[in-house]
């Protein structure tokens, strides 16, 4: 019965969040993580909507549903489409996050770091994060190991 629960729940999140985001006029898969966080489409992704979309990502990576991503989970769950290779591999993208050093990402481990990057990417305070700010970050983190 639980995992009928999260799967249900996992859905209803999926067919909100693909919702809001055509009525919002953006697709995702176009406009890539910030597009599908800016979910009232304003331009800007504030706190709200960046933990909406942290939560999104790591039950996205999950794909066992035991509530902890290992970087096989993570690698499996990246899509880049320009075929380059990523700044930063999984196991370490984990090893900056992982803060009981377990090798596996919880989600309050994931949430703590979404949020660390939040509060690092609002440049100017506003509580709101541009695009720019959002790459900006993004870029920083991954080049740190």
């Amino acid at each position: 019965m639980k995992s009928a629960t999260r799967h249900t729940m996992l859905l209803m999140g999926l067919v909100g969040l693909w919702a809001s985001a055509f009525a919002a006029g953006h697709d995702p898969a176009k406009g890539g993580k910030f597009a599908s966080m800016d979910s009232d489409g304003d331009g800007q992704v504030s706190a709200a909507e960046h933990v909406a979309g942290a939560k999104k990502m790591f039950t996205d990576m999950d794909s066992d549903m035991d509530g902890q991503v290992s970087a096989a989970e993570m690698d499996a769950a990246r899509h880049d489409k320009a075929g380059a290779k990523p700044a930063m591999s999984s196991a370490d993208k984990i090893k900056k996050l992982d803060t009981d050093g377990d090798g596996r990402l919880s989600a309050s481990e994931h949430a703590a770091g979404s949020d660390k990057m939040f509060k690092a990417g609002d440049s100017n305070g506003d509580g709101q994060l541009t695009s720019a700010e959002m790459q900006a970050v993004h870029d920083r983190e991954m080049a740190q190991k």
